[in-house]
């Protein structure tokens, strides 16, 4: 059912604008984990789950950056910047900050999703982030792993057979200078609906103590 819903969703947003732009040629769905983005920034709320940093639009020889001058749009639904906040939240700013001013989702949209406009708006670029968020359970499935937060001596090895297990792509990892799990990035082809392995992997330096899932 989630399946068929999805590629209904994925379908709708990819179709329903003409090519008008630059070409991309995969997007990456860039997860922070906010314990360890915390760590190393002063933050005003720290979530127990993955949030988005970003959606990336690019290409496999070419990072896109700030395509073209669209200027980002204020949202002004109360129920989509609810929706936002929960999944995309400005982990330095506090819920009332992050709506009103919208300063973390207008620099992400300029910088990236701006490079994907031949397929989708403003209003479809976030929701479509939002939708490939929520197809995993990061944390659940890590748990199942033996991943758990507040954990550390995992091999780089380990998370990322077990980010690949649960997403069938390759990720990209970083972490913090202290070794700990900061972000996970999860490739799909243009479309947003296959996940595939990431073109450039990047991952985490690898030590006898291993990676921290604080």
């Amino acid at each position: 059912m989630f399946r068929s819903q999805l590629t209904s969703v994925i379908f709708v947003l990819f179709f329903s604008l003409p090519p008008i732009y630059g070409y991309f040629e995969y997007m990456q769905l860039v997860l922070t984990w906010p314990p360890a983005f915390c760590h190393i920034k002063r933050c005003r709320r720290t979530p127990n789950n993955f949030t988005i940093h970003g959606l990336w639009p690019d290409n496999y020889s070419t990072m896109l950056n700030f395509c073209t001058d669209d200027e980002f749009v204020k949202f002004t639904d109360d129920d989509k910047k609810d929706k936002l906040d929960k999944r995309w939240p400005d982990l330095i700013t506090d819920e009332a900050d992050c709506k009103g001013t919208q300063d973390f989702w207008k620099r992400e949209y300029e910088k990236h999703g701006t490079c994907c406009l031949s397929s989708y708006n403003q209003e479809q670029y976030f929701e479509l982030a939002m939708v490939l968020k929520d197809r995993f359970d990061l944390v659940k499935s890590f748990r199942n792993h033996g991943i758990i937060p507040g954990t550390a001596g995992h091999t780089v090895q380990k998370i990322n057979n077990t980010v690949k297990a649960i997403t069938q792509g390759f990720p990209n990892l970083a972490c913090t200078k202290a070794l700990e799990l900061k972000e996970i990035g999860i490739c799909f082809d243009r479309t947003g609906k296959n996940v595939i392995n990431c073109p450039h992997p990047r991952t985490c330096k690898q030590t006898r103590t291993g990676i921290k899932f604080p």
